[in-house]
């Protein structure tokens, strides 16, 4: 492939951008959650979607998110969510960044992100895991939220080398955990090892009733993971269409 038409690797120091105003001083005692691929918002309707999910919610974890595209808008303009996004790659014509986005009605305390030490094949890009923190209502600790994109259409070896690069983050954390996205968990050996690494760290699934797709080999590649909170509800919207991956939402009180 010509290397022009390659997407270009956005620099570690340019990765973070902050877009939006939060409103609150701090999450809890319920914090109501939306986890989502966003197929890069490219659907027409995918912007009317993205305001009646996100009107209820107080934490929001997007993957295939995007900057300098016709959405930015929507969340700049925010006057109740501060989005923190982490920039993967450019398209080398368009300019869009792709990689994921983060939103909370609380000022992060801190963000940090995880580049996969590999690239997928042919367009070579990393993914991303961004960790970010947020005050907790009544409490010294904080929430840690890692959303993740996991490594796609590569062994299961350097797979596993983005789930240390998790274990590690998770290992530093002794507050409340909520670990969400899109994890390319399609083989059962993928599943498997995810699974593995997320009972080490003590994390709990929020199982829920939903249908595999064809397009996803038939297993379910979007999970949200827990520990320190309590789950209170958790639902795959699957009618919603305005991207290739159905939205989950999910409900959990501080313990």
């Amino acid at each position: 492939m010509n290397k022009r038409l390659l997407p270009k690797s956005v620099d570690e120091a340019d990765s973070i951008q902050h877009m939006g105003t939060a409103n609150q001083a701090a999450l809890g005692p319920v914090i109501r959650c939306l986890v989502w691929n966003i197929f890069k918002a490219k659907r027409s309707h995918w912007l009317a979607d993205f305001k009646a999910l996100t009107a209820d919610r107080d934490l929001v974890c997007f993957q295939e998110a995007v900057v300098n595209a016709p959405s930015d808008d929507a969340f700049a303009s925010s006057q109740r969510f501060e989005w923190v996004m982490a920039g993967s790659h450019e398209h080398p014509q368009s300019g869009v960044v792709t990689g994921v986005k983060t939103g909370c009605v609380t000022k992060p305390l801190k963000q940090t992100v995880h580049r996969s030490n590999y690239s997928e094949p042919v367009l070579k890009t990393q993914k991303l895991l961004l960790e970010t923190h947020y005050a907790i209502t009544d409490s010294t600790h904080s929430l840690m939220v890692l959303n993740m994109h996991a490594i796609n259409f590569v062994s299961v070896k350097k797979f596993v080398d983005q789930l240390d690069q998790l274990s590690m983050a998770l290992g530093y954390h002794d507050g409340p955990i909520l670990l969400a996205g899109d994890f390319n968990t399609w083989s059962p050996k993928r599943l498997s090892h995810f699974i593995a690494m997320a009972t080490d760290a003590g994390l709990t699934e929020a199982g829920m009733q939903r249908r595999v797709k064809m397009r996803h080999l038939n297993a379910h590649l979007d999970h949200v993971f827990y520990r320190g909170l309590s789950l209170m509800a958790v639902e795959s919207l699957e009618h919603v269409t305005s991207s290739d991956h159905a939205p989950i939402t999910a409900s959990f009180k501080i313990e």
